[in-house]
């Protein structure tokens, strides 16, 4: 077999589980299957997760890594109307000629599925996902969110179950008002991020500023660059 550098989310959305099978994931002499650019682009979500964070136990993730809705809902805190910021948004290449996968949440729920499983070991499928869209937001919550400091954010959360006989988590995708004090709460319209809460490691925070596919193809080189050095 041959190894597999991946940024798109459908395959391992689909079938992660198959995929892993076949590769390193699962068998170390294996083909590699890397993937970091599959969620955030440059934001090292999964890197930081199965390999920074070895050992302990995610407790929490929260995830806004959706750079269309982080983009809409900032203009729109700012005075735009939602149909201003989505229109300004596709002007400049941020969102799709139909933008539904973004603003309906799905895009952050599939990347919340591949963080499920590739990062807390748990088979999931967009199922599995409360998802909830930016469609039921309006200009006095996103307003009172930053008069208090902070700011709304389409958030992609896993929160740890207790009490089953196995590891599980509550995976969700909704509008959320992030408290002045919250990591992610000072994200500017370009920048993206997620924190890991877990119990030996404390709160780990990753952001990336995205403002085009640079970011995604580093992403990619750099798995490359992972998989030939492990060759060496």
């Amino acid at each position: 077999g041959m190894h597999a550098v991946l940024a798109s989310k459908g395959p391992l959305v689909l079938a992660y589980q198959e995929l892993a099978g076949l590769s390193d994931l699962t068998t170390p002499a294996a083909p590699a299957l890397r993937f970091s650019g599959a969620v955030g682009g440059a934001l090292p979500s999964i890197n930081l997760g199965r390999r920074d964070l070895a050992g302990a136990r995610i407790q929490r993730v929260e995830a806004a890594v959706n750079g269309t809705t982080q983009l809409i809902l900032w203009l729109m805190s700012q005075g735009q109307s939602y149909e201003a910021a989505l229109a300004e948004a596709q002007r400049i290449g941020i969102a799709e000629p139909d933008p539904s996968l973004d603003v309906e949440g799905w895009d952050a729920a599939n990347k919340l599925v591949i963080i499920a499983n590739a990062v807390l070991g748990i088979p999931t499928t967009l199922t599995d996902v409360s998802v909830t869209g930016i469609g039921g937001v309006g200009p006095t919550e996103l307003q009172a969110a930053r008069a208090a400091g902070g700011r709304v954010s389409l958030l992609a959360v896993a929160e740890a179950q207790t009490g089953g006989p196995a590891p599980a988590y509550r995976l969700s995708v909704a509008p959320t008002p992030l408290a002045t004090d919250h990591p992610l709460a000072h994200l500017q319209a370009d920048e993206m991020g997620l924190v890991y809460y877990t119990d030996i490691y404390g709160r780990a925070v990753a952001t990336t500023q995205e403002r085009g596919p640079l970011g995604t193809s580093a992403a990619m080189l750099r798995d490359i660059i992972e998989i030939t050095q492990r060759e060496r």
